[in-house]
């Protein structure tokens, strides 16, 4: 079995000539993020908590011996040459000269729209399988991150899939030891998505001028890092702001999971997902058993595992 944090795959076929394998993809949500400047390029610089989650997951089944590149997905409509896993097929053999015959499956856990790097986490796991069967082609794990870059600012974590401080527009990623332990993570995710692009835009008009302090405890970085580091753990997110202006939902979940025994709630990227941290699981399953009730998906991780919410 794969563990949610090693790229490594199972190999479903015993026939040489059309091996296949299952790479499982977990997602990420932001436990802190914060703008804090505006390049000329027009990129948003930021300082960011990730961390990486089992649940819930996509996973793409690879299989060798086809054709030259071929792409199909749960969601019809993703199975695209736009596709993230498709531009990392063509970057790879653009970059290393390996391209070889295969074809990938991808079957969506991740709900899009939702702050969670599905796409990203998909493509990381695709360039880490196809590095590891480039051979003599193979790119060192600094050439592999220019190029996940080069896909998406999110995609070199999950080459790294732990958790880590983000800075820059999201390539500077310094691991760091942080474990939410016993902490049960309940993630909540609404029927709706908010497009990455747009939350930007939104931003930039609410900040006419760029970044401005917006909490006097954290005036520069390293204290910026000791206030995540808190227990309970301090969340925070900067897009919260003029996103729950658009859907209110969203402030109104998290008001009522708060006052439903959550020790913290934060939206992860730019939403729309809500992650709730619990000290109790009991009051974790009575949340989601009543998010359920109301349209909303919802996934639990304890201890590094995901966390059946059946009872």
């Amino acid at each position: 079995e794969i563990g949610w944090c090693d790229w490594s795959s199972d190999v479903c076929s015993s026939d040489l000539h059309m091996m296949e394998f299952a790479l499982t993809a977990g997602c990420k949500v932001n436990l802190y993020l914060d703008i804090v400047g505006i390049r000329p390029d027009g990129y948003h610089e930021i300082e960011s908590l990730f961390y990486p989650l089992p649940a819930p997951c996509d996973t793409l089944l690879v299989r060798e011996g086809e054709s030259g590149f071929s792409l199909s997905c749960s969601d019809p409509s993703l199975a695209t040459d736009a596709n993230i896993v498709s531009r990392a097929y063509r970057l790879f053999a653009e970059t290393t000269g390996f391209a070889p015959d295969v074809f990938v499956h991808i079957q969506k856990g991740i709900p899009m729209g939702a702050g969670l790097g599905g796409g990203s986490s998909d493509a990381a796991a695709f360039l880490l399988w196809l590095n590891g069967r480039a051979g003599e082609k193979a790119l060192t794990a600094g050439e592999l991150a220019e190029a996940a870059l080069s896909l998406g600012a999110d995609v070199p974590f999950f080459l790294v899939n732990q958790p880590a401080w983000i800075t820059g527009i999201g390539e500077r990623i310094e691991p760091i030891l942080c474990d939410l332990g016993d902490t049960l993570v309940l993630l909540i995710c609404p029927p709706l998505r908010v497009d990455t692009g747009w939350a930007y835009g939104r931003w930039d008009e609410a900040h006419v001028g760029g970044p401005r302090s917006r909490k006097k405890l954290t005036p520069h970085p390293p204290l910026t890092r000791k206030f995540c580091f808190t227990n309970p753990s301090a969340l925070w997110n900067a897009f919260e702001n003029v996103v729950f202006q658009e859907f209110p939902l969203l402030r109104d979940i998290k008001s009522d999971v708060m006052r439903r025994g959550a020790k913290g709630c934060v939206m992860s990227g730019t939403g729309s997902t809500l992650v709730a941290l619990f000290d109790a699981p009991e009051d974790a399953l009575s949340c989601a058993r009543r998010l359920h009730a109301a349209g909303c998906g919802c996934h639990a991780v304890k201890s590094g595992r995901e966390f059946s919410l059946e009872s």
